[in-house]
């Protein structure tokens, strides 16, 4: 039998590998845990978590998916050519410029300002078409947000505009990933129920509800109401340890997958006498004779300069040591331990390969970070292949 490399690998000396198994098998899971008839919303911000918008949309899409959050309208602009009668909502803030876009788009806004809601009338009427948005209610983030004690104002504009349709509220949970520690989850899910219940006195009742993030998916049912967002978990990430082991515990069944791969190749190998320097610097010094071997990646494609001298990557199964600083387009590695290593070898940055596994929370460790920031920075411009 020939074994024919997929056309992808011939191609890119640097990308990430989405699998769409692991994809689809998230969002089974996810939507398997919703409460009545909880709608599922799949957040494709960041480039997706860095796994690519139009590749995550592509598979969640075939997975029945039909509902969609982004940060930025021309990311919703891209989805609604893909998906012509779906659910895509603009979770950050739009310049108030492209509201004409977002409702000839029938994209769905955040907004929370007298400012915004006017705006919003005031091109509904230009373009005699009603314009739906959501409503976000701070309750304890201190980011974009009304206030509880403006809501009742901003209720009446609303009341008065015939143009804007309130189709949603939403609010944003602080602290919610310390399930040791509910209290303020709980007090801010009870100023939420507060300001639907404001809205309502002005005869205002969205059928969109929605404040569940991916840690309130598996431990709050109570919040999925009839929409949820599901952000690092639809990608097989843990939002936080915490969540992750108070799932285990309550024995809910749920099993994620990591959806993303990250690799590149080998560049050059070459032999290196012990007492050698390497890299910018002369920060690091190879113990003992050996091969090192470079790699065609580096900070400017999101592999974090804080892992110079500490990071590991994969190769042939066994994990091989940074050497030095990471530069801002390759860096070096040491393959000593490699036997009959070639030019173009795959190596895996993040992920797994044989008994061995770079995983996100290890990377995120070494840099003093989150999962969601390692991932997020991952340069957009590298391909993103499905496979």
């Amino acid at each position: 039998m020939i074994f024919l490399k997929p056309f992808y690998m011939k191609r890119h000396r640097t990308w990430v590998e989405v699998s769409e198994r692991a994809l689809t098998h998230n969002i089974e899971t996810l939507r398997s845990l919703l409460e009545g008839e909880s709608r599922f919303c799949a957040v494709l911000k960041s480039n997706a978590y860095g796994h690519g918008l139009t590749e995550v949309a592509g598979i969640a899409g075939r997975s029945g998916i039909d509902a969609f959050g982004v940060d930025a309208i021309d990311d919703a602009l891209k989805l609604r050519e893909m998906y012509p009668s779906a659910l895509i909502l603009t979770l950050g803030y739009t310049m108030m410029d492209r509201f004409k876009e977002a409702l000839q788009s029938n994209i769905h806004l955040t907004l929370y300002d007298r400012e915004g809601i006017e705006q919003a009338q005031s091109v509904g009427r230009e373009l005699a078409k009603t314009f739906a948005i959501h409503l976000k209610v701070e309750t304890g983030t201190m980011r974009q947000g009304v206030s509880m004690d403006e809501l009742s104002d901003l209720a009446r504009i609303l009341a008065r505009c015939d143009r804007v349709s309130l189709e949603g509220v939403s609010t944003h949970f602080a602290n919610i990933e310390d399930s040791e520690n509910p209290e303020f989850a709980a007090h801010q899910f009870s100023l939420y129920e507060q300001a639907l219940a404001i809205l309502a006195e002005h005869q205002i009742t969205p059928p969109w509800r929605h404040c569940a993030c991916s840690a309130a998916i598996f431990l709050y049912p109570q919040t999925h109401q009839s929409l949820v967002r599901a952000g690092i978990s639809m990608y097989g990430i843990w939002p936080s340890e915490l969540v992750e082991n108070t799932v285990r515990r309550l024995n809910l069944g749920c099993d994620l997958k990591p959806v993303l791969t990250w690799k590149s190749r080998v560049a050059q190998i070459k032999s290196v006498n012990m007492g050698t320097p390497v890299g910018y610097g002369l920060t690091e010094v190879m113990k003992r004779s050996g091969r090192l071997a470079l790699i065609p990646v580096g900070y400017f494609d999101g592999y974090d300069r804080l892992l110079s001298s500490k990071g590991e990557v994969l190769i042939k199964g066994a994990r091989c040591k940074v050497m030095g600083r990471v530069c801002m387009n390759m860096m070096v590695v040491d393959v000593s331990q490699i036997p009959q290593l070639e030019k173009e070898e795959e190596v895996v940055l993040l992920g797994t390969d044989g008994r061995h596994r770079v995983s996100v929370e290890e990377i995120a460790r070494l840099t003093q970070t989150v999962p969601y920031e390692v991932l997020a920075r991952i340069n957009p411009e590298l391909p993103r292949v499905i496979v």
